[in-house]
Formats: structure tokens, C-alpha cells, sequence
């Protein structure tokens, strides 16, 4: 009888690939996820967030089977909710096995199901600003406001509780040790930290750092910021190269670690790329390492070469916009933009070797991926 329901299972779910659904499980445990959905997703799920191009409207959530980067719904919230997400979505996060998203330029912020089905939505974001980035902290979900606000909100409900002022622009938002920290762009001329006592949530203190910090990462108590740095557009090149540092909370002091354009924090190393290019059209991509635990000279970290194995040549003249780990497997994502084409995301294991798989990103601008298992 169990044979006869495997053989059922696995010939439902051919049946479902064929006509362009994703796959689904043949356990036997509740699929809570997936309540609400038109479309059934398997326990174990990806999702790519593509911000597509600012006023286009063209935002789009991608679904993929984590198991073979082949199983795919190539846009996910308008499958489950039969409407477009949104323009400039900024974020995406996942909490308590939901998923949150900053839609910019539309001005909402998101609740989905774990199988992207729309839960609850706030939209008054008039005297906050557009919101950024997000983080979540017991039972709440902190978002970043253009207008110089960190805003905290009800992780269930999306009902905004409180906001606290920081400087202009604030940015990407990590939590550490009962404390938010957030980057202030300024617009390109920002140049503090902002860090916030998550428990009373009241005031916000000013560190300075680099100038144009857009990025902040945690990863064993290590802090990281990330900077766009100084464009002089009279004569055309950069006046301050962007680039990637080290942020020590108890000395308050920042220190360059290379000229970097995206990063990604994993245990005690740092792993950055720099995607340049002297015309805008075409680009060189180097990859970089740090390790926390190398002790620096006076002024500059110890770096290295990040030596990705098998690695198609493609990369190294693509712009890579995307740096993700999954937590449950270790693998790597590399997701590429050239502003006008749908992405294409790579896909390496946990020793950063390249899986021979890559898959379009189901929009421009791969931006952010989360995993539920």
C-alpha cells in the first residue's frame, strides 16, 4: 500500500513539472507552508529576489527547488497572490519560517507565507520614507527608512509600533549583541553607523565610518561595512573607490580592508568582489578573501585571492550583484546583472566548488535569496 502511494506521489508530481507547477513531497508531516497556495511548493524551498528596473513596476520573487536549481515558478508572489509585487523590491529576510520584503519605491513592507502567499502588508510609510532594508529580533522586524528612521514593527501583524531617527538614508541593518546597527549613506555623502539599543529602543547614537556606506554583515562577532564610495562625476572617476572594512563596536573604529563592490560574511572569513569597469559597459570582477583571525599590519588587512574552483570565465567580466550561502547545505550563490537582462545565478558548494549548474534569476537585478526547509 506505502508502494502504490510512492508510485501515486512521484507520478502527481511529474504531472504537475509537465504542466509548469513546481514538485512537491511525498512525506507525510503537516505542509503548513503551503496553506493558502495555488501553486504546492516541496519542504524544501528557494527564493530569488530580483528588484527589477526602478519604475518599471518589475519586481519579481522567484521560486527554486534548492535539491536541482531545475524546478522553478518563475515568479512566485504573483502566482500565489495574483497580483505584481511591486517596484524596487530592496530585501527579503525570512523569520519564524515566513518571508519579509521592502518594496522601495512602492512603499510596502510584506509578510509571506514560507510558500509566498501574502499574510499582511503596511503601506503608511508617507512620514517615514521608502523603507530599505529589514531585520528581525524577537518577535520584531526592523526596517530602515529613507526619510532617517529605523522603524520597528510587529513580526505577526506588520503593525508599527515605534521609530527611532538616524541619520540620512540609512541603509543595510544588522541586530548584535542587543543592538541595531544600521550604515547612512547620505545620499553618497553619509558617512556614520548608527547603533541603537534594541532593548529600550529610544536613541540613536552616531559612529563615524567610511564615506557612502551602503552595507553592514555580522558573522561570529565579526562586523563588516560596505561602501559605494565617491563618484566625481565632473571628471568622471572615483574620488573614493568602494570598498569593504572592518567596524570594531568597541573601539568605534573602521578600518579598509580592499576596494570591494559586494560582499559576503561567513564564520571568521569575509569574501568580497570588485566589479569595475572604465566605460560602464564592460566590466573585470576580481575575487577576494579576508580572515578575521590574520593579524593586520599598522594599515592594511591581510587579503588573499578567493580561488573559486571550475569557475565559468563569464564571471569574470559579469557584475556580480548577489553573494549568498545557504545555511543548510554551506553552497554559494552568485547572482550577475547587466541592468537590462534577466540575472543568471551560479551555483557553487559549500568549498566553493562550481556545480555545473546556473539559472536565470527570473528578473533584473538578482538582489537577495533566502531558504526554508
Amino acid at each position: 500500500m506505502l508502494k502504490l502511494k510512492s508510485i501515486f506521489l512521484a507520478a502527481l508530481c511529474g504531472l504537475m513539472l509537465t504542466a509548469g507547477f513546481t514538485s512537491c513531497s511525498n512525506d507525510d508531516d503537516d505542509s503548513s507552508w503551503n496553506e493558502g497556495a495555488k501553486v504546492m511548493l516541496p519542504k524544501y524551498r528557494g527564493f530569488v529576489l530580483t528588484e527589477g528596473a526602478m519604475g518599471s513596476n518589475n519586481s519579481h520573487l522567484f521560486f527554486v527547488d534548492p535539491s536541482q536549481d531545475t524546478t522553478y515558478v518563475n515568479d512566485i508572489y504573483t502566482a500565489q497572490n495574483g497580483t505584481k509585487l511591486g517596484d524596487t523590491a530592496n530585501d527579503m529576510i525570512t523569520y519564524d519560517g515566513d518571508i519579509y520584503i521592502v518594496v522601495n519605491m512602492s512603499k510596502v513592507l510584506l509578510r509571506l507565507s514560507g510558500s509566498g502567499v501574502e499574510k499582511a502588508r503596511y503601506t503608511q510609510f508617507e512620514t517615514l520614507g521608502e523603507p530599505r532594508y529589514l531585520v528581525a529580533h524577537d518577535g520584531k522586524i526592523y526596517v530602515t527608512c529613507y526619510g532617517g528612521f529605523v522603524a520597528r514593527f510587529d513580526a505577526k501583524t506588520l503593525a508599527f509600533e515605534k521609530s527611532v531617527k538616524v541619520d540620512a538614508n540609512p541603509e543595510e541593518i544588522i541586530c548584535y549583541e542587543n543592538k541595531l546597527y544600521c550604515v547612512n549613506s547620505g545620499w553618497g555623502t553619509g558617512k556614520t553607523i548608527s547603533a541603537i539599543d534594541v532593548n529600550t529602543f529610544e536613541k540613536a547614537e552616531a559612529i563615524e565610518t567610511l564615506t557612502n556606506p551602503v552595507g553592514i554583515q555580522e558573522a561570529n562577532g565579526h562586523i563588516y561595512v560596505l561602501t559605494n564610495g565617491t563618484y566625481n562625476y565632473t571628471t568622471y572617476s572615483y574620488d573614493e573607490m568602494p570598498c569593504c572594512a572592518v567596524f570594531d563596536p568597541v573601539t568605534k573604529k573602521t578600518t579598509k580592508i580592499g576596494d570591494a563592490t559586494r560582499m559576503m560574511a561567513i564564520g571568521d572569513n569575509l569574501y568580497y568582489v570588485n566589479s569595475v569597469s572604465a566605460d560602464w559597459v564592460n566590466y573585470t570582477t576580481t575575487f577576494y578573501q579576508y580572515s578575521a583571525n590574520t593579524p593586520m599590519s599598522v594599515n592594511t588587512p591581510k587579503t588573499s585571492s578567493w580561488t573559486l574552483n571550475n569557475m565559468p570565465k563569464v564571471l569574470e567580466t559579469s557584475i556580480v550583484y548577489m553573494m549568498v550561502r545557504n545555511p543548510y547545505d554551506g553552497s554559494i550563490y552568485l547572482g550577475t546583472t547587466d541592468y537590462r537582462n534577466n540575472g543568471t545565478v551560479y551555483h557553487f558548494d559549500s568549498n566553493f566548488k562550481y556545480l555545473n549548474k546556473n539559472f536565470s534569476a527570473g528578473g533584473i537585478n538578482p538582489n537577495s535569496m533566502v531558504f526554508l526547509k
